[in-house]
């Protein structure tokens, strides 16, 4: 019966883990000055999932994303907004937008990345100066 109920309550509330669109991600990270982090993949792509999984899931657990807005795009189901995003058909792609005053900076990694390499990533937004971007 509790189960029941609580199922309910998320059905009615909404759920608060629930992935962000990438529309929301991108209001959300405007709004509050954040960098937007973006993983471009699809279902059928096992490196995708693997690094879903294994480096994007534990990072976001570990606290080492909570400066980060984070979004998943499918690229089956959004294929327009994935070729906006992405450079060349490789997946997966990890897309990074940070903000400063005068526009948004983006950089970029293709193919399957280790923690390390998104750490780096993540380090490099930071210092690379901004240049507008379209």
């Amino acid at each position: 019966m509790v189960h029941l109920a609580l199922a309910f309550l998320f059905a009615v509330t909404g759920n608060s883990n629930a992935p962000l669109t990438y529309e929301e991600a991108f209001a959300k990270a405007d709004k509050e000055k954040k960098p937007l982090l973006i993983l471009v993949g699809a279902r059928w792509c096992a490196s995708c999932q693997v690094m879903k999984r294994d480096t994007i899931e534990p990072m976001k657990e570990s606290g080492e994303l909570k400066d980060v807005v984070v979004t998943l795009i499918d690229k089956d189901e959004r294929p327009e907004l994935a070729q906006q995003l992405m450079k060349g058909e490789t997946l997966p792609q990890v897309i990074l937008f940070s903000r400063s005053g005068d526009g948004w900076k983006r950089l970029s990694l293709t193919g399957m990345q280790s923690k390390p390499r998104m750490v780096e990533l993540l380090g490099r937004a930071r210092v690379i100066p901004t240049r507008t971007l379209r």
